[in-house]
């Protein structure tokens, strides 16, 4: 169905004069409308972007911060240990012999400390790429029935008739 519009009369005005026509001429006093009230927010709107920018900023710096203590929270404290006066490094044996029971022992490259752990059947040292290590063992009539590291990485190796203590 097509619609038909009346066409106009040679003698009508062309316009009702609705409040959505355009204007002949500009009203005294500025102009209003869309663009006068995106002008007069300009103000508001640079401080809520400014705001948004440092918000952002903080937010990034903060979150930096948090990481940074979350890793010193889960770093493992080294011990610091103390001879006493008159006490000599080359005196101090750096090998544990464990014969029998059940232990928790702990190995570290730190001056004085463990470097390796003497079992009736291996030898237990430090890994390469770790400076503290701590194993729970439990020995029974010359063996080792439980071997298990509780904290950080270890090497062994089968103990020979002349290794150890």
């Amino acid at each position: 169905m097509k619609r038909e519009f009346r066409r106009p009369a040679p003698d009508d005005q062309p316009t009702a004069g609705g409040l959505d026509e355009l204007l002949e001429s500009i009203p005294e006093g500025g102009s209003y409308g869309p663009l006068t009230g995106y002008r007069d927010g300009s103000r508001v709107r640079r401080w809520v972007y400014l705001a948004l920018v440092l918000g952002v900023v903080a937010a990034v710096l903060a979150g930096r911060w948090y990481v940074g203590y979350l890793e010193e929270q889960r770093r493992i404290p080294t011990p610091e240990y103390q001879l006493a006066e008159g006490a000599e490094d080359e005196e101090r044996p750096d090998v544990l012999v464990w014969t029998s029971g059940i232990a928790r022992l702990g190995l570290t490259r730190q001056q004085p400390g463990i470097r390796a752990i003497v079992l009736p059947d291996r030898i237990i040292t430090l890994a390469p790429s770790c400076d503290h290590a701590q194993i729970k063992v439990d020995v029974r009539d010359g063996e080792t029935t439980m071997l298990k590291v509780v904290v950080g990485e270890i090497r062994q190796r089968p103990r020979e008739a002349g290794d150890g203590g």
